[in-house]
């Protein structure tokens, strides 16, 4: 809702057609203020919080944010909760808000626990360039990591074994492409934005003319780089598609950093 906030029509229109008995989670910038969200709110709730707070709970909606957890700091003053987090029908845990380098409001995040149909795909697996892989350095350098064999120390060599393969491996074989091609946020925005991150945290924390000038500084490198992605990646696969076609996941699920694949994934 923008500011001044108000409960609308259209507000009011949702929230009666919400269904009945179907899993929701609504979330939101309502800048509203009120002490259920904001208990170190020092006036009175307006008459449109009140107002707004109330058509919430009649519709069976149950807010999730953390009593007095900050969403929203602008300046070396403002501070607020004006980020809410409403579920209904739909258990919600570990919320929690952090600072974002994109906007003055943090990032949410939880974790549901309605059994969905899961439509998004897990991280894609690594591979290797086998055919480029420099065999006679990965077995020498795989020899010279194995401890000598000893019988009645099955389990430590075993994990001796594994750490010497995965060192091996990482050295010797370049990185092939995933399934659905490289990584779009690669380790160097993902790197940008957590320095970038870290910068406005420590402003926030204590605001100081040095630490804010770290934070513009880290923040436009930080963008810099965004935008070469939005241009360059994104931008060019947008623009190829057809009206109401979605943009394939792949584009967003390289956003988050897949995990180091198991040893069975390579035999």
């Amino acid at each position: 809702m923008r500011p001044p906030p108000q409960v609308t029509q259209s507000f009011r229109r949702l929230v009666n057609c919400l269904p009945a008995s179907s899993p929701l989670l609504l979330c939101g910038d309502f800048n509203m203020h009120d002490p259920q969200w904001e208990p170190f709110l020092e006036s009175s709730p307006s008459e449109v919080a009140a107002e707004f707070l109330e058509l919430c709970t009649d519709a069976g909606l149950t807010l999730v944010n953390t009593p007095g957890e900050i969403t929203y700091a602008r300046g070396t003053r403002e501070r607020s909760c004006i980020d809410l987090t409403w579920s209904k029908h739909l258990a919600v845990s570990d919320w929690s808000a952090s600072v974002s380098p994109l906007s003055d409001h943090y990032m949410l995040t939880f974790t549901l626990h309605q059994a969905f149909k899961d439509n998004i795909p897990s991280a894609p697996k690594f591979f290797y360039s086998w055919g480029k892989c420099k065999w006679d350095l990965f077995v020498k350098d795989l020899d010279a990591q194995l401890p000598a064999y000893d019988y009645k120390k099955q389990s430590t060599g075993s994990k001796a074994f594994t750490r010497a393969l995965i060192t091996s491996y990482r050295r010797h074989c370049p990185r092939g492409m995933h399934k659905d091609g490289p990584r779009l946020w690669d380790d160097t925005l993902m790197e940008a934005e957590r320095i970038a991150t870290d910068s406005k945290a420590r402003y926030l924390q204590l605001p100081m003319p040095d630490r804010e000038a770290a934070m513009q500084r880290t923040r436009s490198q930080f963008f810099l780089l965004l935008r070469e992605r939005l241009r360059n990646t994104y931008l060019r696969r947008i623009s190829k598609l057809n009206p109401g076609e979605p943009l394939a996941w792949k584009y967003f699920s390289g956003r988050k950093k897949a995990s180091l694949p198991s040893l069975h994934q390579f035999y």
